[in-house]
């Protein structure tokens, strides 16, 4: 048996309350806010793919997981940060304000349609930066920093239920910490900039704690770790990301989340949501349903 989890605002137009009364008309129904619905034990061979169609015609996630399924067989929740847990690209806001903004953009494009490696698009962006004041370029990235929908949601579960939280990111622990201090969460693993004595970025980078730069491999081998310090494994991780990045960890986690990707992550994810926000993780859960309404 499976449970459909269903999120999107179009989730009361008539032809969409037809098509789950069509599909399973005696299953018990929940109902929340967000706006969210839950279709409890359906049978594994139901057939879908009219729902979904239907879904995407509307921009509704539609997501299937194991009847009952619990957030209490995880122990660890990995996002990547950057167009992640937050809307926003860091490097291109800090680009900005350090006056090479379309320098930055162009090697990000570039980069994107294949014409760079991460590490070696990740050193070209940031030596773009060279001389510039670190405290301002920062503290500009910082204030601008946009949370992605449903990201504090989906915080709170997870310290409700003693799931350890970490950002494992491509971006800047510099960044990265302040965010996930404010959050609440358990911590960072990120890479560095490196700063000068008189406050200015060098424009170089390098890994956590001073070591190979974190790109997809690093990412999966950083969610390993986590994991084993959880007393845990892999099949006990939830990792979320967007990009070609992710896909390592995305690919090796027990639940693999890709968070309005792009196609390369889209392909290896075991869930992908397109239109929702990351509360929609937390919606899978059947602890996130306990104060819903019941309809039927």
């Amino acid at each position: 048996m499976k449970d459909i989890v269903l999120q999107g605002i179009d989730l009361e137009v008539d032809a969409f309350m037809e098509a789950i009364e069509a599909l399973a008309p005696e299953k018990v129904l929940f109902r929340r806010s967000d706006p969210s619905m839950r279709i409890c034990g359906v049978a594994d061979d139901t057939d879908l793919l009219p729902l979904k169609a239907l879904a995407r015609t509307h921009q509704i996630d539609c997501v299937t997981v194991p009847a009952d399924y619990s957030i209490k067989s995880f122990k660890v929740w990995a996002t990547d940060m950057d167009s992640t847990l937050t809307q926003n690209e860091c490097i291109d806001d800090m680009a900005f304000a350090a006056g090479c903004g379309e320098e930055v953009s162009r090697v990000t494009h570039e980069a994107m349609h294949g014409g760079w490696g991460f590490t070696e698009s990740l050193q070209k962006r940031v030596s773009l930066l060279k001389g510039a004041d670190a405290s301002i370029v920062l503290s500009h990235a910082i204030r601008r920093e946009r949370l992605s929908d449903g990201a504090e949601t989906l915080i709170k579960l997870c310290r409700r239920h003693g799931i350890a939280t970490y950002i494992v990111s491509g971006g800047f622990v510099q960044i990265a910490r302040d965010t996930a201090k404010e959050l609440g969460m358990t911590g960072a693993v990120c890479n560095e900039l490196l700063i000068d004595a008189d406050g200015k970025l060098t424009g170089e980078v390098r890994g956590p704690a001073g070591g190979k730069i974190l790109d997809a491999d690093g990412k999966r081998r950083a969610v390993e770790v986590l994991a084993q310090l959880a007393g845990g494994d892999l099949s006990q991780v939830i990792c979320s990301g967007d990009g070609a990045n992710d896909v390592e960890m995305v690919s090796a986690a027990g639940l693999g989340v890709a968070y309005h990707p792009k196609p390369v992550l889209a392909e290896k994810a075991k869930v992908v949501i397109r239109y929702s926000g990351l509360d929609l993780i937390a919606h899978l859960f059947k602890e996130c349903w306990v104060d819903a309404e019941r309809i039927r």
